[in-house]
């Protein structure tokens, strides 16, 4: 009769494990700050106050990668409370689609009216008004990807916690 030899495991390094499970959980913090502030931004811009801001600068470019979408590029002036901002953010994030589009014909269109001098609508952050937006857009994809992923590595940070835990009162 032939015995198998099976694999022997080494016995795991329980501090290793508890380090690797507090920076998931760690890591999890952080990046969720950022993404859940980018999606509150894009939740609230809709309320934010408009303005009429006079562009100061306009052109457009075609993205380059995977999405060879045709965009916007803005820089425009605007006053609050006596007080004169510049910007060129197109949305409330500086990554997403905000001023861009798949079709060239519709982003020349839109860089017709907003020639050097011509009036346009922004909206801006009612607490930081220097922080503005020409094109207010909702969630998109990226938003609800990145939340899914910081709660999965939370919840498998905290989880990884608690069995170590459990085994350290056996």
């Amino acid at each position: 009769m032939s015995q198998t030899q099976g694999v022997v495991k080494p016995p795991s390094d329980p501090a290793l494990e508890k380090a690797f499970a507090w920076f998931f959980v760690l890591t999890a913090l952080v990046a969720g700050y950022f993404t859940f502030a980018r999606a509150w931004d894009k939740l609230a811009s809709p309320h934010w106050p408009a303005v009429q801001a006079e562009v100061l600068s306009s052109s457009m470019y075609q993205r380059t990668g995977r999405a060879r979408d045709w965009c916007l590029k803005l820089s425009y002036q605007y006053q609050v409370g006596g007080q004169v901002y510049q910007s060129s953010a197109m949305g409330v994030s500086r990554i997403g689609d905000a001023g861009c589009h798949r079709e060239q014909a519709v982003t020349e269109r839109r860089l017709q009216r907003l020639q050097p001098g011509a009036l346009m609508t922004i909206s801006y952050k009612p607490r930081a008004p220097e922080t503005a937006a020409a094109f207010i857009i909702g969630l998109d994809p990226l938003d609800y990807g990145m939340s899914a992923i910081v709660l999965i590595v939370f919840g498998g940070g905290v989880r990884e916690l608690r069995r170590l835990r459990k085994l350290s009162t056996l």
